[in-house]
C-alpha cells in the first residue's frame, strides 16, 4: 500500500512537472505577450508569433515546430528539450537563454541575439546561424556542423566544445575568443575574421 502510494505521487508530480499554466497559455495564444509564463509542454507548433514577447517565460518541453517566432523577445527563456524543428526564430533576441537538448534541424537563427545564453547538449542538422550574435555565449557538447555562419560574430566565447566542422563563416567575426587549432585553420580557409583569438 504504501509503495503504491509513493508510485503515485511520483507520477502525479511527473505529470504536473511540464505542465503549463493553461491561463499563461490563452493569454499568450491571444496577445503574442507573456512574461515570465509557465508554457513547458505546451504546443506552439505551426503559428506565427512574429514579435512575440516570451521573456523570462518557461518554455521545457514546448513544441515549436513549424512556428515563426521573427523578431520576437526571448530573453531568458528556458528551452530544454524544446522542439524547434523547421522553426523561424530570425532576428529575435536570447539573450541569457537556456539552450539545452533542443531538437534543432533546418532551424533558422539568423540575426539572433546569444548574449550570455548557454548551449548544453545540442546537435543540429541544417542549422542557419547567419549574422547571429554570440557574446560570453556558454557552449558544452553542442555541435553546428555544416551550419550556415556567414557574417557571425563570435565575442569573448570558449569554442572548444562547439563542433564546427564543414560550416560555413566567410566572413565572420571572432574576437577575444578560445578555438581548437583545427577550426582556426578552417575559419581562415572561410576567410572569417579573427582578432585577440587563441588557437588551441
Amino acid at each position: 500500500m504504501k509503495y503504491f502510494f509513493i508510485l503515485t505521487l511520483t507520477l502525479i508530480f511527473s505529470s504536473s512537472s511540464f505542465a503549463y499554466e493553461q491561463a499563461d497559455l490563452d493569454k499568450f495564444l491571444k496577445t503574442k505577450d507573456c512574461q515570465e509564463c509557465d508554457l513547458s509542454g505546451a504546443d506552439l507548433s505551426n503559428k506565427d508569433f512574429t514579435n512575440a514577447n516570451l521573456s523570462g517565460s518557461d518554455l521545457t518541453n514546448a513544441n515549436l515546430k513549424n512556428s515563426i517566432f521573427v523578431k520576437s523577445n526571448m530573453w531568458g527563456v528556458n528551452l530544454t528539450n524544446t522542439n524547434l524543428i523547421n522553426t523561424n526564430v530570425r532576428a529575435s533576441n536570447l539573450t541569457g537563454a537556456d539552450i539545452i537538448n533542443i531538437k534543432c534541424n533546418n532551424t533558422t537563427f539568423k540575426g539572433v541575439t546569444f548574449a550570455n545564453a548557454t548551449f548544453e547538449n545540442v546537435k543540429c542538422t541544417n542549422l542557419s546561424i547567419w549574422s547571429a550574435r554570440f557574446l560570453e555565449t556558454t557552449f558544452e557538447n553542442t555541435d553546428f556542423e555544416n551550419a550556415g555562419g556567414a557574417y557571425a560574430s563570435f565575442t569573448d566565447v570558449d569554442l572548444s566544445d562547439l563542433n564546427i566542422k564543414d560550416a560555413i563563416f566567410w566572413n565572420a567575426k571572432f574576437t577575444d575568443s578560445i578555438v581548437k587549432k583545427e577550426d582556426c585553420i578552417h575559419l581562415k580557409k572561410e576567410e572569417a575574421i579573427l582578432k585577440n583569438v587563441e588557437c588551441n
